[in-house]
């Protein structure tokens, strides 16, 4: 989840995947997928920072216990998969 402050000073969580689109008109303006508009005083690019930085945490946790494979592709995913389900039963 995104912290975000609104205009009136208060603090709302945001999942990025529910962005569908974002402007700066002069307020950054955020449009949900479900029609929904949110205006935040973050700017544009804090805003795209935010996601990226979200995105990477996201994707690469590791597995408890487990170490992570290599790294492949852009963005990074890690070859791994628990309990052996990789190459056959």
């Amino acid at each position: 989840m995104l912290k975000l402050t609104r205009l009136n000073h208060r603090v709302v969580a945001v999942n990025p995947d529910h962005i569908s689109w974002v402007e700066e008109t002069p307020d950054t303006t955020l449009s949900l997928f479900n029609g929904e508009k949110l205006l935040v005083r973050e700017t544009l690019d804090e805003l795209m920072e935010e996601v990226v930085r979200y995105r990477r945490k996201v994707r690469m946790v590791e597995p408890e216990g487990a170490p992570l494979g290599p790294r492949e592709g852009d963005p990074p995913r890690v070859s791994w998969l628990p309990g052996g389900l990789r190459g056959g039963r």
